[in-house]
């Protein structure tokens, strides 16, 4: 995959993490420092709340 010529607006803190859109799910598994899957699991665990994916993945935001 090529890398697009601009990146997108980071997603903000407060907004839900969309398991469903690639550039989200991007966008967070970089920020969390975390696999896909590990990012899928918590989103299923806790919900799609970045504060509380975070903290169910011992990370700090």
């Amino acid at each position: 995959m090529t890398s697009p010529a601009y990146a997108p607006a980071a997603p903000l803190k407060n907004e839900p993490i969309d398991i469903n859109k690639e550039a989200s799910l991007n966008y967070w598994v970089a920020a969390l420092a975390c696999s896909e899957l590990e990012l899928r699991v918590a989103v299923a665990e806790v919900g799609p709340a970045a504060k509380d994916v975070s903290n169910e993945l011992g990370r700090v935001l």
